[in-house]
């Protein structure tokens, strides 16, 4: 019977395994724990840094508008070639290791290619190899559909697969180990004053995620959240604690503001005019979603016609060339479409702002006092995001982090 205790997920990216020098440096840190901690890894293991990357150019340079089997095809290929270098470096070690693709584990997904989400993990085989005495070395970002597709779960798949398999094996937390020692305040390449923080909630992580944070994916702590598993996000090249990721009833204390997050890739749609009502926006938005193009920011307002209005959304920047053929679809020659890009979202976030008045009040000051022009806006409980031109993405951002008393 295993120990629920010692079995333990961990997750390296790939910038943790984008060399020889580094698959062998995480071998080592492996096996180091499974002596001295007693530890049963599994490991979840990214595609070599940049290799991703390189596909996806190749894939574009081809068709940038095709997202189907073949795409996914090709991107699975990168975490196969790490999985089975990882699983050399540990065999040297005298450690037994076995590399698994998606379809080895049975990690199933539904059909949509390039974003497709977990159903299933049968964690039986897991359980058998760890039983055994092997370290399973999973491929992460990859699923297999009922009829035997690979699919992808989209950029920072493998944080989904490693917690979901926790949650598959019963575990309680899920190390993911990246190039940063923490979570930080801000980014710290954009705010030189960024600082660690040691919790933050599974609330206030997918918010961060949902906006453009990439320190984690924003399905990994859906389901940590889900199943209350703690997510450790620490350093694959440091010895110490990084930064929990845990409920709320976890934290002893929460700030006004945690973090503020960006993302630099967005693109702001307006259409003016377009015809007035529901009917055209359930059909716009409809199309969209077929398509899997997260839309973010919504804005209507009244046109010179009373059959007409304006709109306005954003959409992730590598979403525009199918958004283009969407529109293409459903607007009539009276549209004008303009196109905003070099556009960035900027978002403060926090849960104690469910309880603390005043904030927007702030974060609006902060726009005003550095002549910085909104474009769009969009608020929940605990987050606040506007829509930016990148060029001012920086100043705003290390003004907000200093207004709402962010600075190390």
């Amino acid at each position: 019977m295993l120990d629920q205790k010692k079995l333990i997920v961990k997750k390296f990216g790939g910038t943790s395994v984008g060399t020889l020098e580094r698959i062998e440096n995480v071998a080592t840190r492996v096996v180091r724990d499974r002596e001295k901690l007693g530890q049963l890894p599994v490991i979840v293991v990214s595609a070599m840094s940049g290799e991703t990357n390189r596909l996806i150019r190749l894939a574009n340079d081809l068709d940038p508008g095709y997202r189907g089997p073949a795409y996914d095809m090709l991107l699975a290929s990168g975490e196969q070639v790490a999985v089975a270098l990882l699983a050399i470096a540990l065999e040297k070690r005298g450690v037994k290791a076995a590399p698994l693709l998606a379809y080895q584990v049975g990690i199933q997904t539904d059909a949509i290619f390039s974003k497709a989400r977990i159903r299933s993990i049968n964690a039986d085989k897991i359980i058998q190899l760890v039983e055994q005495g092997v370290v399973p070395v999973v491929a992460g970002f990859q699923g297999i559909t009922d009829d035997a597709q690979i699919t992808t779960l989209g950029r920072g798949g493998s944080d989904t697969t490693a917690v979901a398999l926790a949650a598959a094996l019963g575990g309680s937390e899920c190390e993911i180990y990246t190039d940063v020692p923490a979570v930080f305040s801000a980014d710290p390449r954009l705010v030189t004053k960024a600082r660690e923080l040691n919790r933050i909630t599974f609330e206030e992580m997918m918010e961060m995620a949902s906006v453009g944070s990439k320190v984690l994916h924003f399905r990994s702590v859906e389901i940590a959240a889900k199943y209350n598993i703690k997510i450790h996000s620490r350093s694959s090249f440091e010895e110490r604690e990084g930064t929990w990721v845990m409920s709320e009833e976890n934290m002893l204390e929460n700030p006004v503001v945690s973090s503020v997050t960006h993302d630099p890739a967005t693109v702001v749609i307006k259409l003016n005019p377009v015809p007035a009502g529901a009917e055209f926006l359930a059909d716009l938005f409809g199309r969209l979603a077929e398509k899997n193009i997260v839309v973010d920011i919504i804005t209507q307002s009244g046109s010179d016609r009373p059959d007409r209005q304006r709109l306005h959304f954003s959409i992730p920047e590598e979403d525009l060339v199918q958004t283009e053929k969407v529109l293409h679809t459903v607007l009539d020659s009276e549209t004008e479409v303009t196109v905003m890009r070099d556009m960035a979202k900027i978002s403060v976030i926090g849960v104690g702002m469910k309880n603390h008045p005043g904030v927007a009040a702030r974060f609006f000051k902060v726009f005003k006092e550095h002549d910085v022009d909104v474009h769009l806006v969009t608020t929940s409980d605990i987050k606040i995001s506007a829509v930016v031109a990148k060029n001012q993405l920086k100043e705003v951002a290390e003004a907000l982090h200093t207004e709402f008393d962010l600075d190390v």
